[in-house]
């Protein structure tokens, strides 16, 4: 684990040392690090409270915000060599499931290890190592926004503060990408490739945030025909859309599959994922005809329920400003690129490690810490929303500081929005 760390820093995080400092020579590809950042900027306090909370002496559940896939493992990484070189940390199981020896000799927790991982994680926090999970429930990238949590990192707090020896804190972590410079080249060129690759018409190369609306009005129009809904049928308005889109495929989908019932139109496409994948777990060892055919019908089923989620992923509500911002743009086209393109060998190797646009900033905030203390068992669920809202509010909050510290440094580089049209 120390010496993936050194390894961590060096080469995939921040570049080679010396050679990272020379201008010119920084940015060639293996000098400048697979995450491409120039500068790690966190400020005294944030540090003096990330080292309060994490400590031998301390029983610590952290919970960062991730904007981006892959680097955020980086990210995850560089922070524990700061506190706790052996912190445990939640991943998804397919990520897991690449190297199992490997990532259990870096104490990587598959996220479906059930009663056996949570109570690993706890024992392990009381240790004084501390736990490290992706907290939100609906992972969906963004730099400017914190979605809501999942509540393990309540309820694993909660059950460490019944007989810790130690002060129980959750440690909410935020950190934000900066491009240091212009990038509208590259985001040019990257549209430019989603475009050839689904078929679309080319947009203006000229304007930025025209060829963005151009490109995602393409992919919407595409996918509502591909399941059967007309442009006609839904709203002029993008977003509307969208969302109107989105509702239509899920009440198909919860025509053939019985799901527990929820407000939260989140919560339901994740059930309906989970129904439709239990039941190609199922039939995975069936061969008769009937058995391929149905697991063709899931297989369909299951690019339905994607598109549901990938719908929920560019919002009003997150990109409904009057201007959008560089970064925002890129991380859209990396959503676009994980959920739409699949085929090709690039493809694969984009979604697991997509490749940054320039060279950025890493800014990282630690909200004050939250300490949890215990509980009778009947006061537990009310205490469990306490302590999520709370956690959640603390992190916008930090981040939403860090975006006001950086504006002048992203403002040369905002676009119109020309979604509000």
């Amino acid at each position: 684990m120390w010496l993936l760390g050194i390894a961590n820093r060096w080469f995939l995080l921040r570049g080679l040392p010396v050679l990272r400092a020379i201008p010119g020579v920084r940015d060639l590809p293996l000098v400048h690090g697979h995450a491409w950042i120039r500068d790690v900027d966190m400020r005294e306090p944030d540090l003096r409270r990330l080292r309060m909370a994490v400590n031998s002496g301390t029983v610590a559940f952290l919970g960062p915000n991730h904007p981006e896939f892959a680097s955020d493992w980086f990210v995850d990484k560089e922070i524990s060599t700061y506190v706790a070189p052996r912190m445990a940390s939640w991943a998804d199981r397919d990520i897991v499931a690449t190297a199992p020896g490997f990532w259990g000799m870096n104490n990587l927790v598959a996220n479906d290890g059930g009663d056996a991982a949570r109570a690993f994680s706890v024992e392990w926090a009381r240790r004084g190592h501390g736990v490290l999970l992706h907290p939100e429930g609906s992972v969906r990238w963004t730099n400017d926004f914190v979605h809501p949590l999942f509540p393990g990192i309540a309820q694993m707090a909660i059950h460490a503060a019944d007989d810790a020896p130690h002060p129980v804190f959750i440690v909410p972590i935020v950190w934000k990408y900066q491009f240091v410079g212009d990038v509208s080249a590259r985001l040019h060129r990257e549209m430019a490739l989603v475009e050839r690759r689904l078929a679309l018409s080319g947009g203006d190369p000229s304007a930025v945030s025209q060829r963005f609306l151009a490109l995602q009005r393409g992919i919407l129009v595409s996918q509502m025909r591909m399941n059967g809904l007309t442009e006609a049928s839904v709203s002029d308005d993008f977003f509307e859309r969208q969302r109107q889109f989105q509702q239509h495929l899920v009440r198909k989908l919860e025509q053939r599959y019985h799901i527990d019932a929820t407000d939260q139109l989140d919560r339901r496409i994740a059930r309906l994922t989970r129904a439709i994948q239990s039941e190609r777990a199922l039939l995975r060892n069936d061969t008769s005809p009937g058995g391929s055919a149905r697991r063709e019908a899931l297989r369909r089923d299951r690019d339905m329920a994607d598109e549901a989620k990938r719908l929920g992923e560019f919002t009003a509500e997150v990109y409904g400003a009057t201007t959008l911002t560089q970064e925002q743009l890129s991380e859209s086209l990396k959503r676009i690129r994980d959920r739409m393109l699949r085929r090709h060998w690039s493809d694969v190797l984009a979604k697991t490690l997509p490749r940054p646009l320039g060279p950025r900033i890493l800014h990282v905030g630690v909200p004050e810490p939250i300490s949890v203390v215990r509980v009778a068992p009947g006061e537990r669920a009310d205490y469990e929303t306490v302590l999520l809202e709370l956690a959640r509010r603390r992190m916008q909050e930090s981040l939403d500081e860090i975006n006001a510290r950086i504006e002048p440094a992203v403002a040369p580089y905002r676009v119109p929005n020309p979604f509000l049209g």
